[in-house]
C-alpha cells in the first residue's frame, strides 16, 4: 500500500520596525498658549487636568456629540510659525490614553493635520487610534510644497462618535534640513508573540495538524477489479471549517464583479445590514435580500443570519421608540418581527445571531424591565427554525489588548443567563474581534477562547476587522491571528466584516482594484495554500491509496483511456474505514 508524502515549508517573516534617531529636531510648540487650547463647546469639551509646566501639562479631550464633519470638532496646537522649505522634516509626538470610546476597538480616534497651506489639498492627515493604556506616539510629516509662515499649523480633529482621551507630553519638532524622514521615530507596532520562533504558534500549528486534519484511504475498482499503479491528484475542494465576510444583497443579486471574487474565496456569508430590523421595514429591500439568499443557496454558501435582536434605539425602528412607554406594545413589535423574519427565512439560514452587543445596547431591556425579551428571542427561533443554531454576538472581548475583564466577565454570564432562563437554547458565542491598534497578543487571544470554551459552546470569530494600515503588521498580524483562532478546537467559524477596501480601510482581503491586500495574503497564504491539501499518489496492486489532510469536500482525477476521470469524496472527523470507489 502506498502512501501520498507531501511537505509544507512554513515561514514567518520577522517585522522591523524605525526607532529613534539621533537627530535632534527644534521643539516649536508654545507651552504658554497650550495652557489655553479650546474648541467647539457645541460637540466637544477640553479640561485642564494637571496644570504643570510646559509638556507636563494633561489635558482631557471629549467629544459629546458626533457633528456632521469630523474637523468641526478640533483643536489647533499653538506653535512658534515660520516659513518652511518644500522637503523639511517634522516629528509630531504625544502620549496618550482612551478613558471612554463608543467604536468596537474601544479605542478613542485622532486625525493629525498637517497644514502646509490655505487650501486643503496640500493637507497631510495622518489617523490614529489610541491605547486605553498610556502609550506614546510619534508620527513623522515632511513638507511637499514650501510652506509661508502664516500657514504653517498642526491640528487635532476628534469629531468621532462620542468618545474621550487624556493628552500629555504635546511636541511638534522641527528638523534640519537634508534630514530624511525614515530617520525619525515612528510609531512602533508590535505584539507579544510575533517572533518567528514564538512557542505559541509552534503549539497551535500542531494542534492544527490533529483537530483540523483526518487519515484517509480509498480503494479505486473498476469492475469490481482494483486500479493498480494509477497516479492520481487529489485535493481539497470546499473546507469543512467555514471561511466567510460580510456581503450585501445587491451585489450577490447583480453577480457584480464583488460576488464573483467573494464566490471563488468564501463559503459562508453574513449580510452586512440587510436582514436587520430597519431594511425589512421596505418592501423592495425584503424581496431583495430573499433573492440574494436564493442565489447564495443556490451557489452551496452557507448563510449565517444577522441579526434578530439588536436592542439599542439606533438599531431599531422609530415606530419602537415612539413607543417606548408602552412595554407591552414594544414586546408585541419585537416578538412580530422575530418570528416573521424567522417564517420569512425559514430552512435558508444555516444560524442566527440572535442577540447582538447587548453590553451596550440596553433600551429594550430598560423598556421591557427584564431580559426576558431577549430571551424569548433564543424561544421562537428553537420554535420556527429548529435546526438553525443560535448565537450571541458581542464586541470589545478580545479587543483593546484583551484586557477588558469586566466586560468579558459579563459576556460570560449573560450566555449563562441566556441558558438558565431558556433551558439552554444558545448553542454558539460571537466574538466580533474588531482589532485596534492595541494588538492583542495570540497567547491572550487562545486564552480568552479557552474562557469562553469552558461553556460549552461553540464559538464564531464573527467580525474580524484591523485599524492599523502598516502592511507587514497589518498581513502578520492577520495570520497570527488566524493561526490562533484555527488551533482552538472550539472556534467553528472564522468571518471577516467584509472583504474588499473601502473608505473605513477596516478589511482589505481585496483591494479595489482586486490585488489582494495586506490580509488578504494572510488569508490566501493560508486557506487558499497552507491548508489546502493537494496530493499526488499512485494506488497499489489493491488499487488502494491512503493519506492525511484537511477534513472537508476532496476531488480526485486521474487519466484512464486517454480520458481525465473526476469524482468527489469526503474526509470528516471521526471517519473510519476505507472508501470504495467504482469507476464506471
Amino acid at each position: 500500500m502506498k502512501k501520498l508524502v507531501f511537505v509544507i515549508i512554513l515561514s514567518f517573516p520577522l517585522l522591523l520596525f524605525s526607532q529613534k534617531s539621533d537627530i535632534k529636531g527644534k521643539n516649536i510648540v508654545n507651552y504658554e498658549r497650550l495652557k489655553f487650547i479650546k474648541t467647539n463647546s457645541e460637540f466637544s469639551k477640553i479640561t485642564l487636568v494637571n496644570n504643570n509646566v510646559k509638556e507636563n501639562l494633561v489635558f482631557k479631550i471629549e467629544t459629546h456629540t458626533q457633528p456632521k464633519f469630523i474637523y468641526k470638532s478640533a483643536t489647533a496646537i499653538p506653535i512658534y510659525k515660520q516659513f518652511v522649505s518644500k522637503g523639511t522634516a517634522f516629528l509630531l509626538s504625544f502620549s496618550a490614553k482612551t478613558v471612554a470610546s463608543s467604536l468596537e476597538t474601544g479605542e478613542a480616534k485622532l486625525n493629525l493635520l498637517f497644514k502646509q497651506s490655505k487650501s486643503y489639498k496640500n493637507n497631510l492627515v495622518s489617523t490614529q487610534s489610541l491605547s486605553s493604556n498610556w502609550k506614546t506616539y510619534y508620527i513623522p510629516f515632511q513638507s511637499n510644497i514650501n510652506i509661508a509662515k502664516q500657514d504653517l499649523s498642526i491640528v487635532f480633529h476628534y469629531g468621532f462618535k462620542p468618545q474621550a482621551f487624556l493628552l500629555k507630553n504635546v511636541k511638534f519638532e522641527i528638523f534640519p534640513e537634508g534630514t530624511k524622514l525614515e530617520s525619525l521615530p515612528k510609531t512602533q507596532i508590535v505584539y507579544k508573540g510575533i517572533q518567528v520562533d514564538a512557542k505559541w504558534r509552534k503549539e497551535a500549528l500542531q494542534r492544527i495538524e490533529i483537530i483540523r486534519k483526518g487519515n484517509f484511504q480509498l480503494q479505486f475498482t473498476k469492475n469490481n477489479l482494483p486500479i493498480a499503479n494509477k497516479t492520481l491528484r487529489i485535493r481539497l475542494k470546499k473546507h469543512l471549517f467555514p471561511f466567510g465576510a460580510a456581503i450585501n444583497a445587491k451585489d450577490v443579486i447583480a453577480n457584480n464583479e464583488k460576488y464573483k471574487n467573494f464566490k471563488k474565496t468564501f463559503d459562508l456569508a453574513v449580510f452586512e445590514n440587510d436582514l436587520k430590523i430597519k431594511s425589512l421595514r421596505w418592501k423592495k429591500k425584503k424581496d431583495q435580500v430573499i433573492k440574494a439568499i436564493d442565489i447564495l443557496k443556490k451557489d452551496k454558501i452557507q448563510i449565517k443570519g444577522h441579526v434578530l435582536i439588536w436592542p439599542g434605539f439606533n438599531y431599531l425602528t422609530p415606530e419602537i421608540k415612539k413607543n417606548k412607554d408602552n412595554p407591552k406594545k414594544v414586546t408585541e413589535l419585537i416578538e412580530n418581527h422575530v418570528a416573521g423574519l424567522l417564517k420569512l427565512t425559514k430552512n435558508k439560514i444555516s444560524h442566527w445571531d440572535v442577540v447582538n452587543e447587548a453590553y451596550t445596547n440596553k433600551d429594550l431591556q430598560k423598556i421591557t424591565g427584564s431580559e426576558q425579551i431577549l430571551y424569548n428571542g433564543f424561544k421562537t427561533a428553537k420554535e420556527l427554525q429548529p435546526n438553525a443554531k443560535r448565537f450571541t454576538n458581542e464586541y470589545g472581548i478580545i479587543s483593546k489588548g484583551g484586557l477588558d475583564t469586566k466586560k468579558q466577565e459579563w459576556y460570560y454570564n449573560f450566555i449563562k443567563r441566556i441558558d438558565e432562563n431558556t433551558n439552554g437554547l444558545v448553542s454558539g458565542i460571537g466574538i466580533q474581534s474588531h482589532i485596534g491598534s492595541d494588538l492583542t497578543p495570540p497567547e491572550k487571544v487562545l486564552e480568552l477562547l479557552g474562557y469562553y470554551a469552558t461553556l460549552g459552546k461553540q464559538i464564531s470569530i464573527s467580525e474580524f476587522t484591523m485599524d492599523i494600515q502598516e502592511p507587514k503588521i497589518r498581513e502578520q498580524y492577520t495570520k497570527d491571528f488566524m493561526i490562533a483562532a484555527f488551533s482552538h478546537p472550539s472556534v467553528t467559524e472564522f468571518l471577516f466584516w467584509g472583504f474588499v477596501e473601502d473608505d473605513r480601510k477596516k478589511v482589505d482581503i481585496f483591494k479595489k482594484d482586486w490585488s489582494k491586500g495586506a490580509m488578504g495574503k494572510a488569508y490566501f497564504s493560508l486557506v487558499h495554500d497552507k491548508w489546502k491539501t493537494n496530493l499526488l499518489g499512485t494506488t497499489d496492486k489493491n488499487g488502494l491509496v491512503k493519506g492525511r489532510g484537511f477534513f472537508g469536500t476532496y476531488q480526485y482525477e486521474f487519466v484512464e483511456n486517454g480520458k481525465i476521470k473526476k469524482g468527489t469524496f469526503k474526509v470528516l472527523p471521526k471517519h473510519r474505514g476505507t472508501l470504495k470507489i467504482n469507476i464506471k
